[in-house]
This record gives structure tokens, sequence and C-alpha cells, in this order.
């Protein structure tokens, strides 16, 4: 039996396999990029938990005043002091008093 070519599946398991490299050897040499994947880790695990919708009673304020602004079409926290739109981890609002 002859081939020719290879299968567009084939070119798609190839790629995978690579990005999965890429992405192992990222997490092992680079110490920022490792702590990034742990707080993504820890942000989904929130949103899961309820956190992250705008209706969730948990979003009332605490007392003090929170340096970031919540928006509810992204269900995150964001820290607009710079003039950008820059997202802030679950952990970080919370440190900073948002809840």
């Amino acid at each position: 039996m002859s081939r020719r070519g290879v299968s567009t599946t084939e070119y798609a398991l190839l790629v995978a396999v690579l990005i999965v490299a890429i992405v192992a050897c990222a997490y092992l040499m680079r110490g920022g990029f490792n702590q990034g994947v742990r707080e993504l880790g820890d942000d989904v695990q929130v949103l899961l938990g309820g956190e992250g919708n705008a209706a969730t009673p948990s979003r009332t304020s605490s007392g003090t005043e929170c340096p970031y602004t919540f928006d509810p079409r992204t269900g995150r926290y964001h820290d607009e002091s710079d003039g950008g739109y820059l997202m802030v981890s679950f952990n970080d609002a919370a440190a900073a008093g948002c809840s």
C-alpha cells in the first residue's frame, strides 16, 4: 500500500505536540510563566466557584476603597491607573480590599 502526502489530522497532531512541548519548556524554564500559570489556575477555580459573575452577592463593598475597576462583561477587576486596561488576579484584588 502506497501513501502519498500527509493528512490534516497528522499535521494537527504535530502542531499540538509542538505547542505542548513549548509550553512545558516555558513552564520549567521561566519563573514568571510558572507563577502566571498558577494564578490562572487559581482564577479559573474562583470563576468556577461562582465568582466573576456580576450577580454574585460577594461583589459587595468590603468597606475599603478598591483601587481597581470591576467589569461585569469580563467578570474581572482591571487596573486602569496607567491608562491601560490590565486584568488583575482575584488574589491581588482581594489583597487590595476588593470583594
